[in-house]
């Protein structure tokens, strides 16, 4: 079973089948089944989730700022791996939507998009010090997948939000938001003179980034890794002191918001139609992608960097989950659709992720 432990996202540590124990343990548990997270208690986690969400971002953001210029061909290799697969499912959604005329609240191009972003992210596989280069330079692809999807998600947003601004608007006020708070988080973390007092301005700061971005319509995830990087440039060691208090989050945290996305699925007319599409583009964009990347970053077998592509990891669905909180029901049909395709993409990675070597 070590093809389920991944990394999920970047700068997280390894963890064991996030996705497919959670997501339907969270089903089970929600006002669908059991009902033990009832409606209410959603609504009181609709208010938890985008700080969550935040600070995913910001462990992103932290892990990117960190990379550096030595991660330049890899980060290449990456971005053409998402931006292939949101390219694939994006068009393949919009002609199947245009022909089957589903009546949707969204435009079918929002929609198609919305797909294609939650489509790009992969988990990284957990990479042994015995791997092979193939292993570890899929591992390395994977991480840094997650950057496009949570940039071009911030642009997509701004067509959900109550904000005027237009898409590349929210874009820049998203990450200037994170900036902001970001900047503000170092000047009193930076000087603080005692772990307690640290606390409250990180707990402080996340939830001003998590809170601000859901209330203007913005995305969480993006704000928190611009904060994230921020942390990682600026001067001092403020990016040590968060990575410390933040460790200790990191699996509680996407337990939580595998539950959540769970808790609120429920099966639509529109969600079916869409996820056998979902799947079946998604995994042909990642073996596309997977050839792509293959002649920007060397010594991996195009089909091999493909296939260890294929695990969805968590940022798809945390998208998904920004989606469902800032549109409502509208991306109800989205949230069912991602949900389904990243288990079924769970278990297809069983049996096309290539055999380790040099293990």
């Amino acid at each position: 079973m070590s093809v389920f432990r991944t990394r999920a996202a970047l700068g997280l540590r390894p963890l064991t089948a996030p996705l497919i124990l959670f997501l339907p343990i969270g089903m089970i548990l929600g006002p669908s089944v059991l009902g033990v997270l009832s409606t209410d208690a959603l609504g009181y986690l609709d208010i938890v989730v985008p700080v969550g969400l935040a600070t995913l971002g910001v462990f992103i953001g932290l892990a990117l700022g960190r990379e550096g210029r030595a991660a330049r061909v890899v980060f290449a290799a990456a971005s053409s791996v998402a931006t292939v697969t949101i390219v694939t499912v994006a068009a393949a959604v919009l002609f199947l939507l245009t022909v089957w005329r589903i009546p949707i609240d969204v435009p079918y191009a929002v929609v198609a998009a919305a797909l294609g972003i939650c489509a790009s992210a992969s988990a990284a596989p957990a990479i042994d010090k015995d791997d092979d280069p193939g292993v570890r330079i899929a591992g390395r692809v994977a991480d840094l997948d997650d950057v496009v999807p949570i940039v071009f998600g911030g642009l997509i947003l701004g067509a959900f939000g109550p904000s005027s601004a237009s898409a590349v608007g929210s874009l820049v006020m998203t990450i200037a938001l994170g900036l902001a708070i970001g900047l503000a988080g170092w000047l009193l973390i930076e000087p603080a003179e005692s772990p307690a007092e640290r606390g409250v301005f990180v707990l402080g700061c996340l939830a001003l980034l998590g809170g601000t971005a859901a209330y203007l319509g913005l995305s969480p995830l993006l704000a928190g890794m611009a904060a994230g990087w921020l942390w990682v440039v600026a001067p001092g060691r403020c990016d040590l002191l968060m990575s410390s208090d933040l460790r200790k989050l990191q699996h509680p945290l996407v337990v939580l918001l595998l539950l959540t996305a769970g808790a609120q699925l429920r099966p639509t007319l529109v969600g079916v139609w869409l996820f056998a599409p979902y799947l079946v583009f998604r995994l042909v964009g990642k073996l596309i992608g997977g050839w792509t990347a293959s002649r920007i970053a060397s010594d991996v077998a195009p089909s091999d960097l493909g296939a260890y592509l294929i695990a969805p990891g968590v940022i798809g669905i945390a998208f998904a989950l920004t989606l469902r909180l800032v549109a409502g029901e509208s991306a109800q049909s989205m949230l069912f659709a991602v949900a389904c395709g990243a288990i079924a993409s769970e278990l297809l990675a069983l049996f096309v992720v290539p055999a380790r070597r040099g293990a």
